[in-house]
């Protein structure tokens, strides 16, 4: 019975070769599929944060648009208000297409609008539609296209992603 016991333990005392590869090419693949998951979220990261920064840059253009559009509006309508000489340095209202460069983290790369598209990360196109004009002032439609690659495809060639917003502004 003896003899028994210690021919058993000689059998099972370990793993074999073929089941140690195997158990390393199944531990490799699952580790290889991590790699890829992380790969894929910080894209997904990257192209999440590019999205909220054209959203806020788009947001801080349409803001400025009606703060300048209620200020020559108050401009017409109000005498006690303020003087044109005042307000000089509006940029938008009545102007057409306009561009703008900004760089990766948002900030403008130049600080007046310009006709012609710059060259930087974002790039914001304001347009203007006017909807009705009066005796005291004018509606009009603002869209700010803000487009941007921060990613690339097949062949290293950048995917362009836009984000289009729309206001209807009252100004003078």
């Amino acid at each position: 019975m003896e003899a028994a016991v210690k021919k058993r333990n000689a059998v099972q005392g370990g793993f074999s070769l073929v089941e140690m590869l195997m158990a390393v090419f199944i531990l490799g693949i699952g580790l290889l599929g991590l790699a890829m998951l992380q790969t894929m979220s910080l894209r997904s990261a990257r192209g999440s944060r590019s999205m909220t920064t054209a959203v806020r840059i788009g947001g801080r253009i349409l803001d400025q648009i009606e703060m300048e559009g209620r200020l020559s509006w108050l401009n017409i309508t109000d005498s006690n208000y303020s003087t044109a000489a005042s307000l000089s340095n509006l940029r938008y209202i009545g102007k057409g297409v306009l561009y703008q460069g900004f760089d990766a983290s948002g900030d403008a790369a130049s600080q007046a609008p310009v006709a012609s598209k710059p060259t930087a990360f974002f790039v914001a196109t304001t347009t203007e539609t006017a909807v009705s004009t009066g005796s005291t002032g004018a509606v009009s439609d603002y869209t700010v296209v803000i487009e941007f690659a921060d990613q690339t495809g097949s062949g290293n060639t950048p995917i362009t992603r836009y984000v289009k917003m729309a206001r209807r502004i009252v100004h003078g």
